[in-house]
């Protein structure tokens, strides 16, 4: 297949210690290049094999960054509600900070400002979506011409999903999941592409697609003795505790009662186990969709993005889900292969989420919207800090070193030095001999809210008290009808 081909011109690329410093190739409007875009649901950035994770097999995923761009310190700002992966989706798709746009719910009903799939497609490229949206109608509407088993909600279960079906008239066929989530989401993808590179619309294209894995409930398709014998052999991370110290203000919402307090091994040993087949069989779905690319000419003119929309705690700190600004919680998995971007090359400059959709519309050969607050990584982003926040509840800064983390209704702070624990296990800011490190980390938040525009009152007149009554918290816990898995 040649007519979406598009020539590449070989530019010479700088790597500074995994930084890629390459402008994307000119574009020819003739042959403009394709976008895969793909989303995982709840992806810890270190659950991958090219990260480094015991055991795993991403041998897709692994594949991509080989031949791209690996982002270490790619971050999520964070949520002002607990469903964290609504604006982090809103922020992919619209380029812009939370900073800017502080209500993304709001945000979702409104059309003051351009979503990357939208400037696409007015330029000419054919867009569609499969998978997960948590982006509301209108947005869609917007962006695709149309859609394959799209869940236009949040997470269910990985076998019974409500997802419709869009076509270019609108009509919608509404139907439940034919097949396990990520296997009819990989397939229902690389049928576009086939299409695309067989039917006569000679238009580029642009694929979303994003899974709903491994977002809980952990089911993964494996049978139980396949998990037994994987659980067997999880190693657990170094942060892994029965409770969390202290009470962070979400202790009890939905995603830490999953398992039961206290976390023990033999429980945690599951999940990860569940989780990481979970990413697996989605991994394997990921690979059927490149080399659909691969056998139709098309994977030297295609830009691809996978990322995930945030992390999560699966035991670590002793908390299971992702409503806390620890690093496995905040830090993203980003892998970009493509014009500009050099093969294997691993990026340690601090990048957002929202980075990516100028990124995409500058390998298109599109001007980038003002609209828009992230940055072009085909260039190293030249950020010296990343600030995330939680709700009212929690506040977090860190540059290449260290880190701060406070609880305002609590007036807790935390302090690491991720140079030396990387896994946040040693908290420094109340031991009196780190007094002068921990007020220049609170200086240092400060001065980032400011310059952010974070002006929120969060300091209590009465600050509460942070024990947390774990088996208060499991006896509330067991009462409660949960969804099971």
């Amino acid at each position: 297949m040649t007519r979406r081909r598009w020539h590449r011109v070989s530019l010479p690329i700088l790597l500074l210690p995994g930084v890629s410093t390459a402008d994307p190739p000119p574009i020819d409007a003739d042959h403009r290049p394709n976008i895969v875009f793909i989303v995982a649901d709840d992806h810890r950035a270190d659950h991958l094999g090219c990260a480094g994770h015991p055991g795993i097999d991403t041998t897709a995923i692994d594949a991509l960054a080989a031949r791209g761009v690996r982002f270490e310190h790619a971050y999520c700002q964070g949520s002002t509600s607990p469903a964290v992966c609504l604006p982090s989706r809103a922020r992919l798709i619209s380029g812009r900070s939370d900073w800017t746009t502080p209500d993304w719910r709001v945000a979702l009903r409104r059309a003051d400002f351009p979503l990357w799939p939208e400037v696409l497609r007015g330029a000419g490229w054919r867009t569609h979506h499969v998978g997960k949206w948590h982006g509301g109608r209108p947005w869609f509407k917007r962006c695709f011409e149309g859609g394959s088993s799209v869940l236009f909600g949040g997470m269910g279960s990985h076998t019974t999903l409500p997802v419709v079906d869009v076509g270019p008239d609108r009509e919608d066929v509404r139907r439940r999941l034919e097949d396990y989530s990520s296997d009819e989401f990989a397939d229902r993808a690389a049928a576009f592409i086939e299409a695309c590179a067989t039917d006569d619309d000679d238009r580029p294209f642009v694929l979303s697609l994003s899974f709903t894995a491994p977002h809980d409930p952990r089911t993964p398709p494996d049978g139980e003795d396949v998990i037994r014998d994987r659980a067997r052999a999880i190693e657990l991370p170094p942060n892994v505790l029965p409770v969390h110290p202290f009470d962070n203000g979400e202790m009890t919402i939905r995603d830490e009662e999953l398992v039961a307090w206290p976390r023990t091994p033999e429980t945690l040993r599951e999940e990860i186990a569940r989780y990481d087949l979970m990413i697996e069989n989605m991994d394997a779905g990921i690979g059927r969709v490149l080399t659909t690319l691969d056998r139709h000419g098309l994977t030297e003119d295609t830009l691809v993005v996978f990322a995930g929309d945030h992390g999560l705690a699966l035991g670590s700190h002793g908390l299971l889900g992702k409503q806390n600004l620890y690093e496995h919680s905040m830090r993203s998995p980003l892998i970009i292969a493509g014009p500009g971007f050099a093969e294997g090359g691993i990026r340690a400059d601090f990048a957002y989420l929202h980075d990516v959709p100028p990124t995409i519309l500058a390998t298109a050969g599109v001007e980038i919207p003002e609209a828009m607050d992230g940055l072009d990584l085909h260039h190293p982003t030249g950020r010296a800090e990343v600030l995330t926040r939680y709700r009212d509840l929690q506040r977090a800064w860190r540059d290449d070193r260290w880190k701060v983390i406070w609880y305002p209704r609590i007036d807790r702070w935390q302090v690491f030095d991720l140079a030396a624990d990387p896994d946040e296990c040693v908290d420094l800011a109340r031991d009196p001999a780190n007094a002068a490190r921990v007020a220049a980390m609170r200086r240092a938040l400060d001065q980032a809210r400011a310059e952010h525009g974070d002006d929120a009152t969060l300091l209590l007149e009465r600050v509460e008290s942070e024990m947390f009554d774990a088996d208060a918290a499991e006896a509330a816990r067991r009462a409660k009808d949960h969804w099971k898995r």
